[in-house]
C-alpha cells in the first residue's frame, strides 16, 4: 500500500483533524478510498425537479445509497440536474451507481407524484447518459464549499451536505459539541451520555428526572445530535482550503 505523500501529510497536521473522508475503508484483505462527482438531467433537461419533486428526492437519496451502501456525501439540485458527491466500493461500477439512483428516484418520483407521467407524457424522469468524475478525499471539502457559496445566489438550487450522519462522536467531540446547544438539549445530552461530571442516564431516567416522556427525550436527543453533526460539517468547511475544483 502505498504510504501517504509528505505534502498529504503536512497538509493534514496544518488542518488539525484532517478531512473526514481520509480514512481508508476496507473489505476483506482490500483498502480503498474512492469518492466520485456524479451528474444527470432530468428528461430533455426539462425544469423537472420541481417544489414537488425535491422533498421526495431529499428523503429518498439517502434511502437509495443506504440500501446499495454507497456513501452518500452531498448533493446538489437545480431544476433540471441532480449532483451527488458519493464514496463507492471497488466492485461498484459507476454506470450501475447511475442506474441503481436514476430506476430508484424514478420510481418514487412516479408512484408519490400521481399526475407526473401524464404531465411529462411517458414514464422517464431522468435523461440518459451521466457526467462522472473521481474525486480525491482532499478536493471533496473544496467542492462542498463551492457549492454553499454558489447556493446562496442561486435561488432554485438546492445544497444538502449529509456526510457524518451515522458517524459516532468522540466522548471528546461531545463534551466540546454540547456547550453549543440549547440549554434544554444540553442538559438532556449530559444526563444521557455523562458529561460534565454526570452519570450516564437512560431514556425512562433522564424523562422521571425532567418530568418528560422518554418519547420526548428521543426527541431532544435527535435534535441535539443532528445540530451537532451540522456543527461538525461546518466546522471541517470552514477549515477546508488550497485549490478549487470546478
Amino acid at each position: 500500500m502505498a504510504k501517504q505523500s509528505s505534502q498529504e501529510t503536512k497538509q493534514s497536521s496544518r488542518k488539525g483533524q484532517g478531512s473526514p473522508f481520509e480514512k481508508l475503508r476496507t473489505t476483506g484483505a482490500s483498502a480503498y478510498r474512492l469518492y466520485a462527482l456524479i451528474a444527470f438531467y432530468a428528461r430533455a433537461r426539462s425544469p423537472l425537479i420541481d417544489s414537488e419533486a425535491v422533498p421526495i428526492l431529499s428523503a429518498h437519496l439517502p434511502e437509495v445509497c443506504k440500501t446499495y451502501e454507497y456513501e452518500l456525501i452531498a448533493y446538489r439540485l437545480t431544476p433540471n440536474q441532480i449532483h451527488l458527491v458519493i464514496g463507492f466500493k471497488p466492485t461498484d461500477a459507476i454506470a450501475d451507481i447511475v442506474s441503481n439512483i436514476k430506476r430508484s428516484t424514478a420510481h418514487r418520483l412516479f408512484e408519490t407524484i400521481s399526475d407526473l407521467e401524464q404531465r411529462i407524457g411517458r414514464r422517464n424522469f431522468w435523461a440518459e447518459g451521466y457526467f462522472a468524475e473521481t474525486l480525491s478525499h482532499n478536493q471533496i471539502l473544496n467542492l462542498l464549499k463551492i457549492w454553499q457559496s454558489r447556493n446562496k445566489s442561486e435561488e432554485q438550487a438546492v445544497v444538502q451536505i449529509v456526510f457524518g450522519q451515522n458517524e459516532p462522536f468522540s466522548p471528546r467531540q461531545m463534551e466540546r459539541l454540547v456547550e453549543h446547544l440549547l440549554p434544554a438539549e444540553r442538559v438532556v445530552m449530559c444526563l444521557l451520555y455523562g458529561l460534565e461530571g454526570e452519570k450516564a442516564h437512560t431514556h425512562e431516567e433522564v424523562a422521571e428526572q425532567l418530568s418528560l416522556k422518554p418519547d420526548e427525550v428521543r426527541e431532544f436527543e435527535r435534535d441535539a445530535l443532528e445540530r451537532m453533526r451540522t456543527m461538525t460539517r461546518e466546522q471541517y468547511l470552514n477549515r477546508s482550503g488550497g485549490k478549487r475544483h470546478e
